[in-house]
């Protein structure tokens, strides 16, 4: 006896409707009823049953009494198809629902990632029950990266880029505090930059947009500043910091416990300010659903209330 199974490869041809009028005619083995009850003569469904058979080469009903009695190939069918089909049924009424749905995959940059983002995608999923969302991690260049590379959706970075391909929309602005654990160097004092250039600096490391807005708005002290280490998280950099003498530049974002708990210190620095806009970024050619723009507009509401919070510090 040939065992019920496709081959690899093989081409099916079998239709949604022919599956939907088998499902009927396996809940209720009267072809009259079933041709009535779905809007066809029992023509059409006796051919829409004859043609499945045959993609399938197997009888799947047993002719008994004037009834369509499913066989042991019909049983295993119905098995099979009887849930592809409910699921396709709620997903065409979850697509015809107003309501906003999606599965996401959103890039963000290491700041962002660690101290802003998650929150806000917290409130969202508690608005919008029907979405999913996943965040992949990784420096300015990096997520950038990902959006070139069709492997993100969009995505949220706190440095300069230069990509053809991807398009920047400013979220938010942000400042970067000079900061340090050692509690002997005065945060009353507002210091000279050039005080502070041959402290031990522990920055981020290169793509990293952090480190790219220290560098820049030194100017010409970047090729005197001492860099003492480099570090992929800023969760690392924050570690070493109690160290004397030892400095870094870090969103404010980033730091904001550590100076409230007293952990970390701001050193004040004259005539210099560290400022840079966080950018929303997608590719050029990605159309923004309309989760995606409530996705983006959530957001923006969230950095205006977060930065409110952090102007004291």
């Amino acid at each position: 006896m040939k065992k019920f199974q496709l081959k690899l490869g093989q081409k099916m041809n079998i239709t949604l409707r022919q599956l939907e009028i088998f499902l009927e005619l396996a809940r209720n083995p009267h072809l009259g009823r079933v041709a009535e009850c779905i809007g066809l003569t029992q023509s059409a469904v006796s051919m829409a049953i004859k043609s499945l058979e045959e993609i399938l080469d197997k009888k799947l009903f047993d002719r008994i009494n004037k009834k369509l009695i499913l066989n042991e190939y019909g049983r295993l069918f119905y098995k099979k198809v009887d849930p592809i089909v409910a699921q396709l049924s709620e997903t065409e009424k979850l697509f015809q629902d107003e309501h906003y749905f999606g599965d996401l995959k959103i890039g963000v940059s290491s700041s962002i990632a660690n101290y802003l983002i998650p929150q806000i995608i917290y409130g969202f999923k508690e608005k919008y029950k029907g979405v999913t969302m996943h965040m992949e991690t990784g420096n300015t260049q990096e997520v950038v990266s990902m959006i070139e590379n069709g492997q993100v959706d969009m995505g949220f970075v706190e440095g300069e880029f230069n990509s053809v391909d991807v398009i920047k929309d400013v979220l938010g602005d942000d400042e970067l505090f000079i900061v340090t654990g050692d509690l002997d160097l005065d945060k009353t004092k507002e210091y000279d930059i050039e005080e502070l250039l041959d402290k031990k600096w522990v920055l981020r490391e290169k793509g990293s947009g952090t480190r790219e807005v220290f560098l820049h708005h030194l100017g010409e002290y970047t090729k005197r500043v001492n860099v003492f280490m480099e570090l992929d998280h800023a969760g690392g950099v924050k570690s070493v910091l109690h160290n004397k003498d030892t400095l870094a530049c870090l969103s404010q974002y980033c730091v904001r416990k550590e100076l409230v708990s007293g952990l970390l210190n701001r050193l004040k620095v004259k005539n210099i300010r560290f400022t840079r806009s966080f950018y929303t970024v997608w590719h050029r050619n990605k159309i923004l659903s309309p989760i995606l723009l409530e996705f983006i507009e959530m957001a923006k509401h969230y950095k205006k209330i977060s930065t409110s919070t952090l102007r004291n510090l």
